[in-house]
């Protein structure tokens, strides 16, 4: 992650556009089944960020529900043009989101901090030994950088990963 914290990002067809006002918290690449079912792809990656830091710039994302093997809520808003998903709403907590990293302009500079539900990742998905991962989840307190678990904290919700 950079210092400048202009990100923008926008869906495939550019109808509905974003821009975060700070850096995530965290960006994960999570290997589970309903992040590869979702995505299409071999994992999802993820930008965690408050959502009032997170400004619509154009169009406006349709909540889309979704449901999960956990049985926790998860909405996805989606672009209702081309149906591009921009961000995720875990657990409904609706004071952060999981931004997209994918839809970013310049997803290079949210690279994942940590790689979760490997697990459940493809054998031909190769995750660099460098990596954080993780075959399930984590804990919070021993993975977030200290400035990040401030932030959190603030929101006033459950830890992630809480029942």
């Amino acid at each position: 992650m950079t210092d400048d914290t202009d990100h923008t990002g926008s869906c495939f067809c550019g109808e509905v556009q974003y821009r975060l006002r700070r850096d995530p918290m965290i960006v994960h690449a999570c290997h589970c089944r309903d992040c590869r079912k979702q995505t299409g792809g071999p994992y999802a990656i993820n930008a965690l960020i408050e959502r009032s830091e997170v400004e619509v710039i154009a169009g406006e994302p349709v909540r889309h529900e979704q449901k999960t093997g956990s049985g926790k809520p998860h909405d996805i808003w989606r672009c209702d043009e081309c149906g591009s998903a921009v961000w995720s709403d875990y657990g409904r907590r609706e004071v952060m989101v999981f931004i997209r990293v994918a839809t970013l302009d310049d997803p290079e500079r949210c690279p994942p901090d940590l790689h979760i539900f490997t697990r459940s990742a493809l054998s031909f998905t190769k995750i660099p030994a460098e990596a954080r991962q993780f075959r399930v989840f984590y804990d919070m307190q021993a993975e977030w950088p200290a400035e990040s678990l401030v932030r959190f904290d603030a929101l006033g919700t459950r830890r992630l990963g809480a029942a």
